[in-house]
């Protein structure tokens, strides 16, 4: 597996957590997520379930997240969200359950009126199946 670029030190440690629980050609499953193990990135997270119809519905919402982008989205699905917001979420999502490897962005937006930068690390985890049934999100905001 290719090694993904990142540029803040939060989303490379998550990210070698995450290569720490692949075991030889398996990956993490769901049963592997440990909040204790997850602990020094949960204000920066997102946990998104996978729903049977294909839709994905907010397990956790990180604190952080949810003070950044001014809602708590817990139980609540991505087809509650902005037409644009959602319609790339939904594609970040179903191209990684088809890869099954993890990906990673930087992108811009307003915030309040400010344009930020942030960089976001999304990590599939399987059922006994293989089947990507969760992704995590971690998101960090960069410094201009």
């Amino acid at each position: 597996m290719a090694r993904l670029i990142l540029h803040t030190s939060e989303l490379k440690g998550l990210y070698g957590a995450w290569l720490d629980q692949c075991k030889g050609e398996r990956f993490p499953s769901a049963a592997d997520l440990e909040p204790a193990v997850l602990r020094p990135w949960l204000d920066h997270l997102v946990l998104v379930e996978v729903q049977l119809d294909g839709n994905y519905r907010y397990l956790y919402y990180g604190e952080s997240l949810a003070s950044a982008f001014g809602t708590d989205m817990v139980g609540r699905s991505v087809e509650d969200l902005p037409a644009h917001q959602r319609n790339v979420l939904k594609a970040e999502y179903d191209e990684l359950r088809a890869s099954r490897f993890p990906a990673a962005r930087v992108y811009t937006a307003l915030f309040n009126g400010r344009e930020e930068t942030w960089e976001r690390l999304a990590l599939p985890f399987f059922d006994s199946q293989g089947e990507v049934v969760a992704v995590m999100v971690a998101a960090y905001r960069l410094e201009p």
